[in-house]
């Protein structure tokens, strides 16, 4: 694979995995309401997943060359939304929302990393 088509499929899937973002958050504002950071926490969580289902898959694997670049930066990279949870969870500091804000943090590390690890072993 060339490295210009590379990076036009990098893009293209950084581009897909924002827009599938974008849905995921404003379904869960619809569904939820804005008052708690639902659709970020949720996108993170199944991002870690299926963040580790494809790690797991492609471990001992020959895939075509850049396509694990292609899911786990481009894909996945454009879904999660580290830059959103962190300017999220700041807000709710900055609002006195220690308790959310708190909560926020813890669950979206914990039930990450334990959606990574679920995402390994699910292919084992």
């Amino acid at each position: 694979m060339s490295h210009v088509v590379h990076a036009l499929l990098l893009a293209t899937a950084g581009a897909l995995g924002t827009l599938v973002r974008a849905g995921c958050t404003t379904l869960a504002v619809r569904l939820w309401g804005p008052a708690y950071p639902w659709g970020t926490l949720g996108v993170n969580v199944v991002g870690c997943f299926a963040f580790g289902v494809v790690w797991a898959f492609a471990r001992g694997r020959h895939l075509p060359h850049g396509t694990e670049t292609v899911l786990l930066v481009g894909l996945l990279g454009g879904f999660t939304t580290y830059s959103s949870f962190a300017f999220q969870a700041a807000e709710m500091l900055q609002s006195g929302r220690w308790g959310a804000a708190v909560s926020y943090v813890l669950a979206t590390n914990v039930i990450g990393l334990a959606a990574i690890w679920a995402g390994l072993r699910c292919l084992r």
